[in-house]
């Protein structure tokens, strides 16, 4: 089934007022979404509860060691039950089919859009009721802890859908020595300077590349994302500023498209055609410049030191703005409606992990950013330590998000087949008019 076909089946469901999901553990069938629940008398004691995640590797181990020691020490001997349940279009695939009938986790990693898809069809709760409760909730204190942002992020329509457990932005990594040859004692600021600067380094390959006879600028990888931070960069947006329609038929997003067009042509740039391409030929120094996420940047330093072992760091996109525009995003997680036991340890379990102790220990280890004040405060050592982490640390005050509004979803999908098809030859113009046609359709069958 198509995700358009999804949407369209979860749209439906949403209206349909006896829809009835199960959790993951085998609770008993939740109690209808219009049934006020008074959360302070739910007793959590004893209670499963089974977590979808998209972490593996090291990060899978320490968030295991995290579920651990919240099933050791929480005074309701709650049980969490932390499964890996692929990436996260695989879990919005699962999630579809859990709300068809399927079984549901009782928490869910999730991108905003898609727990605004999840909600819609009822299968997870506000957070506010829980967060607001004098029993079991925060306090004005540790509300005022989050990073408002961030929390901003995953409230729609005046309910709290998620709790953001880290997040992560946008970042351009570079090779500090290769810039150092061509003449540049910083990283270009401008997207003029930064086309300048990729054709100088197709033409001066890196002293120390494993094989100097490919020498690149830049590598871009077909993302949703990276698309939205050449837009941003460029002072464009994704959505009104009201948010009630899409705006993807802009000289932002042709100017980006366009850009990338020609610096591929050009020769100083190359489409990522597999997997982790981009991370691979930066480490061994055949590519200069690369667009990614922060939460890669232990990855890369790992394949540097055994790559070709050059000094590097990450700065903001280039950009025609004022100031720098990153694109701050990360999934969150939800609650999944169940039975008025599981939703409350479920959320006991989520204020746990985003308390200042948990954050700074799941920082530490998964180089994400904490979504707590007080956690980022005691991280000194860590910022001292590593270079790169703290450049990007250095710019969550420029940070914009991707939208969280319906169809977005789809959306992604269509703005990066229209990257392709642009890099393909396709002529720009009608591309963008498919594109905004196409999702203002996918908004409307939301």
């Amino acid at each position: 089934m198509s995700p358009r076909l999804w949407c369209r089946r979860l749209r439906r469901m949403a209206g349909a007022a006896a829809v009835i999901l199960t959790s993951g553990c085998g609770s008993s069938s939740s109690p209808p979404a219009d049934r006020a629940v008074d959360v302070e008398t739910v007793d959590p004691t004893g209670q499963n509860v089974v977590f979808w995640y998209q972490h593996n590797r090291e990060r899978e181990t320490e968030l295991q060691d995290l579920i651990a020691q919240f099933n050791r020490t929480n005074p309701y001997h709650i049980t969490v039950h932390g499964e890996y349940a692929g990436r996260y279009d695989d879990i919005y695939n699962k999630m579809v089919v859990g709300l068809q009938g399927g079984a549901l986790p009782n928490l869910v990693v999730a991108y905003q859009n898609q727990a605004l898809a999840y909600h819609q069809a009822q299968g997870i709760i506000d957070l506010l009721p829980y967060m607001n409760s004098p029993k079991w909730g925060l306090t004005p204190a540790e509300t005022a802890d989050f990073v408002s942002s961030f929390l901003a992020q995953d409230r729609m329509g005046g309910k709290q859908l998620a709790l953001p457990p880290n997040r992560s932005m946008e970042v351009m990594y570079y090779n500090r020595d290769w810039l150092t040859e061509l003449g540049h004692a910083a990283p270009p600021q401008t997207w003029d300077e930064f086309a300048a600067v990729c054709r100088q380094a197709a033409g001066q390959p890196f002293s120390r590349a494993t094989d100097r006879r490919r020498s690149l600028g830049f590598m871009i990888d077909i993302d949703a994302s990276r698309i939205a931070s050449l837009v941003f960069s460029r002072g464009g947006d994704l959505v009104s500023a009201d948010g009630s329609s899409f705006t993807l038929n802009t000289p932002q997003m042709r100017q980006s498209l366009t850009y990338i067009r020609d610096l591929i042509r050009a020769g100083a740039a190359e489409q990522v055609t597999e997997e982790g391409g981009d991370q691979r030929d930066f480490s061994v120094g055949q590519v200069l410049f690369v667009l990614r996420s922060s939460s890669g940047l232990p990855f890369f330093a790992t394949a540097v030191k055994s790559g070709a072992n050059f000094a590097w760091d990450v700065a903001a996109p280039p950009h025609d703005t004022p100031q720098p525009v990153v694109n701050v995003y990360g999934a969150s997680i939800s609650v999944c409606r169940a039975t008025p036991a599981a939703q409350l340890a479920s959320w006991l379990f989520l204020k746990w992990f985003t308390q200042p102790e948990p954050q700074a220990q799941w920082v530490r280890r998964s180089f994400y950013f904490p979504v707590r004040r007080s956690a980022a405060n005691g991280l000194s050592d860590i910022l001292a330590a590593n270079r790169a982490y703290a450049s990007a640390f250095a710019l969550l005050d420029f940070g914009k998000a991707e939208p969280s509004v319906v169809g977005y979803q789809q959306v992604r999908k269509s703005m990066e087949q229209a990257l392709v098809e642009v890099l393909a030859g396709a002529d720009i113009g009608p591309v963008l008019e498919n594109l905004q046609r196409g999702a203002e359709q996918a908004r409307r069958d939301n």
